[in-house]
């Protein structure tokens, strides 16, 4: 069977997505991170595999994501010199991860794996770039900015949304009052007539009282 793929069924949220940077200087060891979120709630297993295993030291490389929690990590790139800028995009880092169905179990992580149905594995992976000090300052600078921009237009939106539910409500009180004063004349009409009858009466009596006096 065809092994699943991580854009059908999103179980675990990968941070980065799809790009992992390493900023230089690359004659040292450089390190950066990946986090892994469980979406579910069951216990995720991962495992992170490379195109490059010489190049690079993962920590750690393979465990379990509780329910609803984030793990971090590591990824450690060897010491190298400035011609790794010709690998862009090159290396590939692959996370596999599954739901890890038998919580209970004291079977290694490494042997459940190996018996590990492929039908029932995921797959994210990321491709590696690197960067210069300044590109990298510009381009943490732009992700702000367009998280920024998000975090605006979802404001915006929301204050939209809640601008047009009062905007119901407030024609959903007008009806209201409209039939509520509709009511209330309504209920207050049998008690005009009485009145009227009343002054009727009133003004007939004097003016028989007037006519006698006279």
């Amino acid at each position: 069977m065809a092994q699943m793929e991580h854009d059908i069924i999103n179980i675990m949220e990968v941070t980065p997505e799809e790009k992992l940077y390493f900023t230089e200087p690359f004659s040292e060891v450089t390190k950066t991170h990946i986090e892994l979120k469980n979406l579910t709630f069951k216990d995720l297993m991962y495992k992170v595999k490379t195109t490059e295993p010489k190049r690079y030291c993962v920590r750690p490389n393979m465990g379990v994501i509780p329910p609803q929690q984030t793990v971090v990590i590591t990824v450690i790139l060897q010491p190298s010199d400035n011609s790794i800028f010709k690998c862009q995009g090159l290396h590939k880092f692959q996370i596999q991860h599954m739901i890890k169905e038998d919580i209970d179990s004291k079977t290694p992580i490494e042997d459940l794996w190996k018996m590990a149905n492929p039908s029932v594995v995921f797959h994210h992976r990321l491709r590696v770039f690197f960067e210069t000090t300044e590109a990298a300052e510009k381009r943490t600078k732009g992700e702000q900015e367009q998280a920024l921009r998000n975090s605006g237009d979802k404001v915006v939106t929301e204050l939209i949304e809640n601008n047009q539910k009062l905007k119901e409500e407030n024609k959903k009180l007008n009806v209201a009052l409209l039939e509520t004063q509709k009511r209330l004349e309504i209920a207050q009409k049998p008690a005009q007539f009485p009145d009227l009858l009343l002054y009727i009466v009133i003004g007939i009596m004097g003016w028989l009282v007037a006519k006698f006096i006279i």
